[in-house]
């Protein structure tokens, strides 16, 4: 400060300095109390965005588990699914056989009219009376057409015991491949069952993390909200630290200056008061305990 004011007009100064700082005090204590409060809010809203981030990282890494489980399981119910095809094939085609041969044996039972063994049986009482001697002609030729019809249906018989015989081969062969193919379809659908838990699962999970990103979403734009809220307040801190450090340090010079001219002034009267109680001493011979002290000070009396 170069210029120099009046002692009036310095106290004047110091009064206007430290109203104005203690304005500046109220208001940057004012500010830090507001940027508390707002801090402690954007502090819980980035607390609650973190919590759920988490709880998102945490479903995703479930989910990711879900996904696999299910991806695998499918695979599992592919390569079952084509081994049942290669199985379909075959069995097809042994139904196909056994058709037919079903269909050859009922159409040579039809003809034999009867099973092979009762037949046989027929055919054995037949030949026994066509042995018998002394049968009449007539009956003769009446048993011998009986045989041979006879013997055209065994050997009829025989061809269809044959066919069922095959057909009873084919389809415990057949039986087989249906045991087989009914313990794939069991697996498949067991398979299928777990991979739809799998899928319902990760469908919630995916759900979930929706919502948990919405809600996350929310604090995250509100915790934006409130940074710009407190931006304006930190901006304003430092350009009013920094003048109420001018202004105390302005204020320090007028309380110098101050002390200075209060100096001064108790110099000059210390002065007059020196130069009175000399004077009186001097022209009286008496003088008054602050006389003596005032004298003493100045060395000029000695007791």
């Amino acid at each position: 400060m170069n210029e120099i004011l009046s002692e009036g007009k310095l106290r004047n100064k110091v009064n206007y300095l430290r109203q104005e700082l203690g304005q500046k005090d109220r208001e940057l204590k004012k500010i830090f109390r507001d940027l508390a409060l707002h801090k402690n809010n954007s502090t819980e809203l980035k607390e609650q965005r973190d919590v759920l981030n988490q709880q998102v990282k945490q479903l995703a890494g479930l989910a990711a588990m879900l996904r696999g489980n299910r991806d695998v399981t499918n695979k599992q119910i592919a390569a079952i699914k084509r081994r049942r095809e290669l199985l379909k094939k075959p069995a097809q085609e042994q139904k196909k056989i056994l058709d037919g041969l079903r269909d050859e044996r009922d159409k040579l039972n039809n003809i034999s009219k009867g099973k092979y063994e009762t037949l046989l049986r027929f055919y054995s009482e037949e030949l026994t009376t066509f042995k018998t001697p002394d049968i009449p002609l007539e009956q003769e030729i009446d048993v011998f057409n009986r045989l041979i019809a006879l013997n055209v249906r065994i050997t009829v018989a025989e061809q269809a015991n044959q066919k069922h015989q095959q057909l009873q081969q084919k389809h415990s062969s057949l039986r087989k491949i249906y045991q087989e193919l009914d313990i794939i379809h069991q697996r498949i659908q067991n398979l299928a069952d777990e991979s739809q838990k799998y899928h319902e699962r990760l469908i919630n999970t995916y759900q979930k993390i929706d919502t948990l990103r919405k809600e996350s979403d929310e604090y995250h734009k509100k915790l934006i909200e409130a940074y710009a809220v407190i931006d304006p307040f930190r901006n304003r801190i430092d350009p009013l630290k920094r003048n109420i450090e001018e202004q105390r340090k302005e204020l320090d010079m007028c309380l110098e200056q101050l002390k200075d001219a209060q100096l001064k002034k108790d110099e000059i009267k210390e002065e007059k008061k020196h130069f009175q109680a000399k004077t009186r001493y001097q022209e009286t011979g008496k003088m008054s305990l602050e006389d003596l002290r005032i004298l003493m000070d100045h060395k000029e009396l000695k007791l």
